[in-house]
This record gives structure tokens, sequence and C-alpha cells, in this order.
């Protein structure tokens, strides 16, 4: 199975802002890689929409260095969409 990284430049303000996690409001980011949420290739469309939303413009969205390929899942990073509703 393929994970991914979201890596957005430019949300906060150091540069490398990694999500953590979906909230109510949008989402919450890190610059740890250990602590950013990892995302199923399955999910990445309904995440994007998640983001749009949120105000994420569609050129970072659209860029090569968004999803952020990775084998490496630490428990508790994974997004699970049967528990939020995006």
């Amino acid at each position: 199975m393929k994970y991914y990284i979201v890596w957005i430049e430019g949300i906060g303000v150091r540069s490398g802002e990694k999500i953590k996690s979906f909230t109510n409001t949008g989402f919450e980011y890190t610059n740890l890689m250990t602590e950013s949420m990892r995302v199923k290739e399955s999910d990445i469309q309904q995440v994007l929409h998640y983001l749009k939303r949120h105000g994420i413009a569609d050129f970072v969205l659209n860029s090569p260095n968004t999803f952020i390929r990775t084998s490496y899942v630490p428990k508790g990073t994974l997004l699970n969409l049967k528990r939020i509703a995006l």
C-alpha cells in the first residue's frame, strides 16, 4: 500500500509545514516528520477537496511536492476517514 505525507510550504511562520490532523475548522500542522499525518493513495482526492475548502490554493495542491510518498507510518498518524467527516 502507498502512503503519503501532505507537505504544504507557507501555511505557518516556518517553512516545511506538514499536515498533522484535520480539525472542525481546518487543520493543524507540524514541522516534525514523525507527527505528520499519513494518507492512503486512495484517499488523496478527498484530502485535496478538504484542503481546497479550507483555503489552500490550487497551485499549492497541484504541486508535485505536496504529496510526498513514504513507507513509514507511525502509530496514530494514518488518516482514518471512518472517524472524521470530510
